[in-house]
């Protein structure tokens, strides 16, 4: 009957403040650091006898909130889902600008949850939601509701119900596998067993397009994700095909074969050598609005990453001295960033530059980071790092800063962000 009654709650105020602004702009990152925003995040009451499950969206929740980067958050016991017994004055002499409280009851194999997220300071509901999970899907509601106190408090898009694929195994053993972004619910997508690398999710997060020489050379693959998984294999040529990436459109693709950079459709037909140069052309990345290229070459000696129209035209070096390789550009028009990889003594580590070449940053320090891989809304970047000795994924927001490790037992490299 409370949880009932918590509902009705949320029902009220979400259909009077579901249209409510942003009460923030996204913190701005020029400055040393951000400037993050308290969030408390209790454990949820339950309505008759507990349930770890309860406790794992709370759980996965406040992960979500802190690899946002965005939010400090705080937890403590359970509080109270009715907003006239809330002590929000303590909340606030506490600290928190924001609060999340709710309750969850287990009903029939099903954990029911009613949720809200309050501004402290005006001691009201601003979002509300309740969600009916089986134990298999508490995670994605967490992630879920976690994605909607994103969108409320900064108006910019959660990311957290998103998946990173990703290649895993050994030297000439490796194989393509996908997982929550928070590295939970791991599953395999190929059995290869062969050399597979430089995977890349399509725009609408529907297929996965990657390398492997499991036919003699290197070629083309792409997988049709969905309740069932379907391969194709794009090319037969014996040209080394690799580092396939999908044009923002996702009717197009951009790859490298033989060292220049090639164009094609979807399928890989009617490919277009838009290079054609004596120097070694690989990793093609293009920008969000598909006009532009970015691609590492050795024509100016070392490896350094370059741009260029995307009909070949235009070649122009962006990153400074030193070697560098690994391009991704941000899927984001206003964040306009290229991550890339620098090699520097006997590590590795990931910068951005803006497409002018100015502006060059350092993000990471320790072991070999390398791989970066652009968030679906451009903000955030996964990468493979050894800094814990195993290779691992981890996670930093745009800046550098906020840098968390996603994934246990090492052995995983080339992350693509999918939707």
């Amino acid at each position: 009957m409370v949880l009932r009654t918590l509902v009705l709650i949320l029902a009220v105020f979400v259909s009077a403040a579901g249209s409510a602004l942003a009460q923030i702009q996204l913190p701005d990152v020029t400055g040393p650091t951000i400037q993050r925003i308290p969030v408390f995040v209790p454990d949820l009451s339950s309505v008759g006898s507990p349930d770890v499950k309860g406790q794992e969206f709370v759980e996965v929740l406040r992960n979500d909130l802190l690899n946002a980067a965005l939010f400090e958050v705080t937890s403590g016991s359970a509080v109270s889902g009715d907003p006239a017994n809330i002590n929000f004055q303590s909340v606030y002499d506490a600290g928190a600008d924001y609060m999340i409280a709710g309750q969850y009851q287990s009903v029939g194999g099903k954990i029911k949850f009613a949720v809200q997220l309050f501004n402290v300071r005006e001691q009201r509901p601003i979002l509300g939601r309740s969600y009916e999970a089986t134990t298999g899907k508490v995670r994605e509601a967490a992630h879920r509701f976690a994605d909607q106190v994103m969108k409320q408090i900064t108006g910019n898009d959660g990311f957290f119900t998103s998946r990173i694929a990703f290649v895993m195994g050994g030297t000439r053993d490796r194989n393509l596998f996908m997982m929550d972004y928070d590295g939970a619910n791991i599953k395999q997508l190929t059995r290869h067993s062969s050399l597979v690398m430089s995977p890349h999710c399509s725009p609408d997060g529907s297929k996965v397009v990657f390398n492997s020489d499991k036919v003699w050379d290197q070629d083309l693959y792409v997988i049709t994700l969905g309740s069932s998984i379907s391969e194709t294999r794009l090319t037969k040529a014996f040209k080394l095909e690799q580092s396939a990436e999908w044009s923002p459109s996702g009717q197009q693709l951009a790859f490298s074969a033989n060292g220049d950079i090639y164009v094609s459709g979807p399928s890989g037909t009617g490919a277009v050598n838009i290079t054609r140069s004596n120097a070694i052309d690989v990793s093609p990345t293009w920008s969000p609005d598909g006009g532009r290229i970015a691609f590492v070459s050795d024509r100016g000696g070392n490896p350094g990453i370059y741009i260029m129209n995307s009909n070949g035209s235009g070649v122009r070096r962006i990153s400074g001295g030193g070697y560098a390789t690994d391009p991704s550009w941000s899927t984001d028009p206003r964040v306009n960033k290229i991550a890339f990889v620098k090699l520097e003594g006997g590590g590795a580590n990931i910068y951005t530059v803006n497409p002018d070449g100015s502006d060059e940053k350092r993000l990471t320090a320790g072991g070999r980071n390398e791989n970066p891989a652009w968030s679906p809304d451009g903000h955030y970047i996964a990468f493979s790092s050894t800094r814990s000795a195993a290779k691992d994924m981890y996670i930093m927001y745009m800046n550098g800063e906020n840098q968390r490790r996603l994934s246990q037992g090492g052995g995983k490299s080339f992350p693509t962000w999918c939707k």
